[in-house]
C-alpha cells in the first residue's frame, strides 16, 4: 500500500541526522521540522549547525517551514501534581512534573518528569530532564540569516502574518535560500 502523498504524485524524502555529517547530499523542494522540535536543540551553536544542514539539503527554489514557540513555566500549584491513568493491562500509569528551572537569559527551561509505572507488586518509576532551549522570533531571523536563509514570512500560533519583532510566543518560520 503507497502512501496517500505518492499516489497523489508527490515524492516524500527522510533526511536522518541533516547535519552534514552522514554523507547525505540531497536537495529537496520543501523542508517541514514536525512540530516545535527545534525547542530541542540544546543551544545556538546546536540550532545554527540545524539551520546550516537546511539551507545544504534545500533546493534554490525550495521553502523550509519551521515551528517555534516560547514554552511557559509549569504553575506552581502543578509541580509535584501527579496525574494517573489506567492502562489497558491494568497497569496504574503516573506521571508528575518535579522541579523545574528556568533562565530567561539563556532561554532554557529544564523539568524534571517523573513517569511511573504500577502493576500488582511491581512498580518501576523513572525521573527524566526534559531540556527546552527557546527563541524569539527576532532571535530567530537572526540565526536563519547567520546560516545563509532568508525569512519570507512568520506566522504566529493562529495563523496569522506577523513579524519578527512581536511579542508572539507561538510561531512558524517560512525560509529560503539567502540571494
Amino acid at each position: 500500500m503507497r502512501p496517500k502523498g505518492s499516489r497523489r504524485g508527490s515524492r516524500r524524502h527522510t533526511l536522518p541526522a541533516a547535519d552534514g555529517r552522514n554523507g547525505i547530499t540531497a536537495q529537496v523542494p520543501i523542508i517541514f521540522l514536525a512540530g516545535p522540535t527545534f525547542t530541542l536543540l540544546p543551544n545556538d551553536e546546536a540550532a545554527l549547525l540545524a539551520l546550516k544542514g537546511i539551507r545544504r539539503h534545500l533546493a534554490e527554489d525550495g521553502a523550509a517551514l519551521v515551528p517555534l514557540f516560547i514554552p511557559s513555566p509549569t504553575p506552581a500549584d502543578q509541580l509535584g501534581k501527579t496525574r494517573e491513568a489506567i492502562a489497558e493491562d491494568g497497569a496504574v500509569l503516573r506521571f508528575s512534573v518535579l522541579p523545574e528551572n528556568r533562565d530567561e537569559e539563556s532561554r532554557i527551561q529544564q523539568s524534571i518528569f517523573r513517569y511511573e509505572q504500577h502493576r500488582n507488586d511491581d512498580s518501576v518509576a523513572e525521573d527524566r530532564t526534559w531540556v527546552l532551549h527557546w527563541y524569539t522570533p527576532l532571535g530567530s531571523q537572526e540565526l536563519a540569516e547567520a546560516a545563509g536563509l532568508a525569512v519570507t514570512s512568520v506566522h504566529d500560533g493562529t495563523g496569522r502574518s506577523t513579524t519578527t519583532d512581536t511579542g508572539a510566543t507561538d510561531f512558524t518560520f517560512t525560509l529560503q535560500i539567502a540571494r
